[in-house]
């Protein structure tokens, strides 16, 4: 009887001590959510940047050891193990190149986020033809009204999606990864987007003869919105791939306020910045980092 004691009181101070640790590895690995770090970048003006070079961006990816990298790439251009088909530093675009990199040199997968069908969607809804038109309706209007009422209201409402376009194209070409991935860049292009996609429709319906513009408004409010709700989605899904694991993921600093919205109730997600896990020192010592 004292022998079943003792045994039974070591057994519930062994359980106090070891606890946790029992607790951490019995815990389903499905209930795990998944870190996802989205990284806004800037395309070309990586290259025109010295505060935010290719060689930065692929730093800094490293330095999050990601287990796997999503990519803004559609299936189309990417191989059948999502590696991007074009992958040089200096015709691929600095994503595609500093994705792969890290990839290869870490060993883990890389994953197309974007629309499986974003090339053929394009070609489809003749989006950049509509686009082109878009903007020569957009600069007729605001000729003929300046002409006009140079003092309008409608032409400084109009004025400020350019001076938000002036923003982001400055904090594009001058400033580092924290000012393009923060709240305050984010908060540009909602200024923009909504301009674009909300204000300039309602205020263009009392000028006659801009139908056209005015529906080419809403077409790619509807296009950036669909776009986007696809990429959120396979982010998800790729999320729950990899539960209690960490994605990174590369996308347009456009992107990052629309997906980030479409994200932060996702159960299976824990949404994060890179610079909440990676130390500033990345910035500073990968500035003056030169290709090889």
């Amino acid at each position: 009887m004292r022998l079943f004691k003792a045994l039974a009181i070591t057994l519930f101070f062994c359980n106090l001590c070891t606890g946790s640790n029992l607790t951490e590895t019995t815990k389903d690995p499905q209930s795990q959510v998944t870190q996802v770090v989205i990284i806004g970048t800037s395309h070309s003006a990586h290259y025109k940047n010295p505060n935010y070079s290719p060689e930065m961006l692929k730093e800094i990816i490293l330095s999050l050891k990601p287990d796997a990298i999503l990519n803004e790439l559609p299936l189309s251009l990417v191989d059948p193990n999502g590696r991007p088909l074009i992958r040089d530093r200096n015709s691929s675009g600095p994503e595609n190149w500093a994705a792969d990199t890290v990839a290869t040199q870490l060993g883990i997968r890389q994953i197309p986020f974007d629309r499986p069908d974003r090339q053929e969607n394009y070609k489809k809804t003749n989006y950049f033809e509509r686009q082109k038109r878009s903007n020569e309706l957009s600069n007729k209007w605001i000729k003929e009204t300046i002409d006009k009422d140079p003092n309008s209201l409608d032409i400084e409402i109009s004025q400020l999606r350019g001076y938000a376009s002036q923003a982001q194209n400055m904090l594009f070409m001058n400033f580092g990864p924290e000012i393009i991935n923060s709240d305050a860049h984010d908060s540009i292009i909602r200024v923009r987007r909504s301009l674009w996609f909300d204000i300039m429709p309602v205020i263009l319906k009392k000028y006659p003869g801009y139908e056209t513009l005015i529906d080419d408004y809403r077409f790619q409010k509807q296009e950036w919105q669909e776009r986007n709700k696809i990429m959120a989605d396979n982010i998800v899904k790729a999320a729950k791939e990899y539960p209690g694991k960490r994605l990174v993921v590369l996308t347009g600093a456009e992107h990052r306020y629309i997906l980030r919205d479409l994200l932060k109730d996702a159960n299976s997600i824990d949404l994060k910045e890179y610079w909440e896990i990676t130390s500033p020192k990345v910035e500073k010592t990968t500035k003056s980092d030169k290709p090889n």
